[in-house]
């Protein structure tokens, strides 16, 4: 049985840009590398927000 879909104009699908991205990122630096990248890129915007919103 197959299955057709009709395409929106606003739907990117799976090849949008940031998807691309993250890929290219997870395939380069491994599962582990990945995740421990996104959880230093957080942890310095949470300390940006923390010492110029809630500190001053």
């Amino acid at each position: 049985m197959k299955y057709e879909f009709e395409k929106k104009p606003l739907d990117k699908g799976i090849f949008s840009w940031k998807f691309n991205v993250r890929y290219w990122l997870l395939k380069k630096l491994g599962l582990n590398g990945y995740t421990g990248f996104i959880a230093i890129v957080a942890a310095i915007f949470t300390t940006i927000i923390i010492y110029e919103l809630i500190l001053p």
